[in-house]
């Protein structure tokens, strides 16, 4: 059983998203995007479903993201909804993975982007209707399927010929599919049919030869989806760059209005610049798309929590996956990616919640704990550190310590106590004379003692959430320490402010955490000598010696 008796893992293993992963979409940038894509086909589809295409029925769409906030999962995951399976046929082409990149091999790969599913239903379709033509003695359409006399008198009927011809059993006759065709098809549609009727729909690739011929099989190939499937033609072109063969090839698809087609490129910010810099005319183009799709700002938190969520209630079979599990699992992320920049993309971050969630099922724990997120950065991301942490809190009580200490005035109590234990420690190893109690009550300082030469010391603690709070408290104090000889101030306040004989050290989260660290090791007595070593250093950090 995985946490939150799930079934499965339900993150995706594999560095690229599959059709089976992309199933599931989170994130609201995500789902807005996905909205405005079913809007471009539904209103493409509404208008060429009562009629014949024309090259007015043509939409450019521009999907712009960052690398690895979930592109190719937007692309695929909008191929395999139901809305536009129901109106569309799509071809997926990655063309990071076209080489070399002509016009043949792009050509190429959109007719192999189609599914094969795809193939047999165009080929079924055809034949169907060249049936119902033979069946209404229509020309010489009984003749495409090798229909004689004999057939006649054995009472064997054309569907029974078309069969053997599905089965690859019967060679059509291809003149007679030119005959019966030609009234009704262009030369062009009629060669794409004979190929897909041979179940050779793919080797129009090899046929073409110039970019004219390309653009104009395109053409024909999406009047056939729409003359015989009543579908829309979507091509995707995902990893679309700047390369110049590329560039030409969409240009003339787009010069061409393909009709009842919808072409979406799809590309990074940079990629996107890129074509900007290296061709206006196409740039231009693609500034005045029917729908511009800018999601590069995805990888933001909230984002990236709604996604990773998104995996566990689209398998949460039982509804067992509660609000206080989703906010503790949120908190969680939220550690990691505030921590490691390194983690701040979705594929990233679910590349880390696969991998907790197999440490937390073999460990048969309920929920991802801190514990999984922990040993997962070690064994897959092995010397990864907290930034700027002295101490090298792992990552389990990191994560713990950010939650426990989320509210700000909490967090200044048990920073202000773990300062007290740590001029206490710097005492017992001998570093400074033994602290002192404060001279008076509501003077702001929290520990005094005297350095190695002698020199009275005072620490005070300011951490607000309101910073200009903090500049008040901060003052506050600096009137009131003329019985010490230096004033130490820690604050979150980002200030330098101070006076003759007042430092201000600011301390970040990362700081108060090594210090809450430190003073949880130091009252459990479990202080080992690496510690005790980054215990002295962090003491340094912030002028305790």
């Amino acid at each position: 059983m995985y946490p939150y008796k799930l079934d499965r893992n339900p993150y995706p293993s594999s560095p690229t998203p599959t059709l089976i992963d992309a199933k599931i979409l989170g994130g609201k940038r995500h789902k807005d995007a996905k909205n405005a894509l079913l809007s471009c086909i539904g209103d493409l589809y509404s208008k060429v479903q009562s009629g014949e295409a024309t090259d007015k029925d043509f939409r450019l769409v521009t999907v712009i993201q960052d690398v690895g906030s979930g592109k190719t999962h937007l692309a695929l995951h909008t191929k395999g909804l139901k809305e536009v399976s129901d109106s569309s046929v799509v071809s997926y082409v990655d063309m990071s993975q076209v080489s070399p990149r002509n016009m043949h091999s792009l050509y190429s790969a959109m007719l192999a982007g189609f599914t094969d599913e795809y193939v047999v239903s165009l080929r079924t379709a055809l034949v169907k209707s060249l049936v119902e033509k033979a069946e209404r003695n229509i020309g010489v359409a009984k003749k495409i399927f090798n229909y004689g006399f004999m057939d006649s008198i054995t009472g064997r009927s054309v569907a029974e010929k078309a069969n053997q011809l599905l089965r690859n059993e019967l060679v059509p006759n291809f003149s007679a599919i030119t005959e019966t065709l030609k009234g009704e098809l262009a030369p062009v549609e009629i060669a794409i049919a004979k190929l897909a009727i041979e179940g050779k729909f793919r080797a129009d690739a090899q046929s073409v030869v110039s970019l004219e011929d390309i653009i104009a099989s395109l053409a024909a190939l999406a009047r056939l989806n729409l003359k015989y499937l009543n579908r829309l033609t979507l091509f995707q072109l995902d990893e679309f760059d700047v390369d110049r063969e590329s560039v030409d090839f969409v240009k003339a698809v787009i010069n061409a209005h393909v009709p009842a087609a919808t072409l979406m490129l799809i590309f990074t910010p940079s990629s996107y610049d890129d074509i900007r810099r290296a061709n206006v005319s196409v740039f231009d183009r693609l500034e005045k798309a029917n729908y511009k799709v800018d999601i590069a700002g995805s990888n933001t938190l909230e984002e990236v929590i709604d996604i990773a969520l998104e995996y566990i209630r689209y398998h949460d079979a039982t509804k067992s996956f509660t609000d206080k599990e989703e906010r503790d699992l949120a908190a969680k992320i939220k550690v990691i990616y505030d921590e490691f920049s390194d983690f701040r993309n979705v594929r990233s971050m679910l590349n880390i919640m696969y991998h907790a969630t197999e440490n937390a099922a073999k460990r048969g724990v309920a929920s991802i704990d801190e514990q999984a997120i922990d040993d997962t950065i070690k064994n897959v991301y092995p010397g990864l550190r907290i930034r700027g942490s002295v101490m090298d809190v792992p990552i389990s009580d990191f994560i713990r310590i950010r939650r426990d200490w989320n509210d700000m005035q909490t967090l200044e109590t048990g920073v202000r106590s773990a300062v007290k234990d740590l001029v206490n420690y710097a005492h017992e190893v001998g570093i400074v004379a033994r602290p002192q109690a404060s001279e008076s009550k509501g003077n702001g300082i929290d520990v005094i003692f005297s350095d190695p030469y002698g020199t009275k010391v005072a620490i005070a603690v300011v951490i607000n959430k309101d910073h200009a709070k903090s500049f008040e408290q901060i003052s506050n104090t600096l009137k009131s320490t003329g019985f010490v000889d230096k004033l130490v101030i820690l604050t979150n306040a980002n200030t330098s402010a101070g006076t003759n004989g007042s430092t201000v050290v600011n301390i970040d989260r990362s700081k108060m955490i090594d210090l809450l660290y430190f003073s949880n090791k130091y009252k459990n007595n479990e202080i080992l000598d690496d510690d005790s070593q980054r215990a002295l250093m962090l003491a340094k950090s912030i002028r305790v010696c």
